[in-house]
């Protein structure tokens, strides 16, 4: 079975006319879903049905506590457009989130039920801890970088106890290093598409660096994209953002390196490929910029 047999299956479940066209989903989780399909089918007791149905239950619940995450709680009148909207990522946050129920109980995986439960439950209990700290503005830019990736690996590490003995080390660090990748690529992204978001390693950083003058223009609320692009390039922003994706990237090849077996380390390349391909591009802009 192709990796990519994962999404393909969970389309089933998320290719919604309705949603598609009133809303817009978040990005699916492929790097993490596809790092725990690769492990899971190289299982010295090998299970069809625990290949299957664990990645597909991953996707799902991260995708539906992930649409969860874009909803707009401001309190502010809406239209009928931002209404629907919001009212469609609730829905389909709850239906995504609860299909893992079925999917695990027809395979066998009770046990499986209670150890991603309780990994759901404690993914809900570290967002109130960030929101609560950017709320606060007590959270360094650094320490929110390892908040997020926490964030994205707690689901998947749920399924720890299913790997090998041999392997759970090594999976552990990879989980970590590409959620790592995975939230860095993000900032990257929504530092140059969300100037007056606060929150987000580009403003936290630039409040912990930046003159009094500068952390005035990035706190008002009318500060223009140009504006925020130039204190972008000023403070070095997507320069330190790209140098921790690299390492991440290095420290990735160096884990799959010291894996066994010559097609588990193609397989587990190939999970890496998407992040390589993002960085190439970025690296060269920097350079010729």
């Amino acid at each position: 079975m192709r990796p990519d047999h994962i999404t393909e299956l969970a389309r089933k479940y998320v290719d919604y006319d309705m949603i598609s066209t009133h809303t817009e989903l978040p990005d699916f989780p492929v790097p993490r879903v596809r790092l725990l399909y690769t492990f899971l089918n190289h299982r010295e007791q090998y299970s069809g049905q625990l290949t299957e149905a664990g990645p597909l239950a991953a996707f799902l619940v991260q995708l539906g506590l992930d649409t969860h995450d874009m909803i707009d709680v401001e309190d502010r009148q809406k239209e009928e457009q931002e209404m629907r909207s919001r009212q469609l990522k609730v829905l389909a946050g709850d239906y995504f989130s609860s299909v893992f129920y079925q999917l695990l109980a027809h395979s066998g995986q009770i046990r499986l039920v209670n150890s991603m439960s309780a990994a759901i439950c404690e993914v809900n209990r570290l967002k109130v801890r960030l929101y609560n700290s950017l709320k606060r503005m007590l959270l360094p830019a650094e320490a929110y970088v390892k908040e997020r990736v926490k964030l994205k690996m707690t689901l998947f590490l749920s399924f720890s106890q299913q790997m090998d003995k041999s392997v759970r080390n090594v999976w552990d660090l990879l989980l970590e290093e590409l959620s790592h990748c995975e939230v860095v690529m993000e900032e990257i992204k929504q530092s140059v598409t969300s100037p007056a978001e606060r929150k987000g390693f580009a403003y936290l950083k630039m409040l912990e660096s930046a003159t009094a003058e500068d952390k005035e223009r990035i706190s008002r609320d009318s500060i223009g994209t140009g504006e925020w692009h130039q204190l972008l390039n000023k403070y070095t922003i997507r320069e330190q953002l790209l140098t921790m994706l690299g390492h991440s990237a290095d420290r990735v090849e160096q884990l799959i390196g010291e894996c066994q077996g010559d097609k588990l380390r193609a397989e587990l390349a190939a999970v890496l490929e998407p992040v390589k391909m993002a960085l190439a591009p970025e690296r060269q802009m920097i350079q010729e910029g």
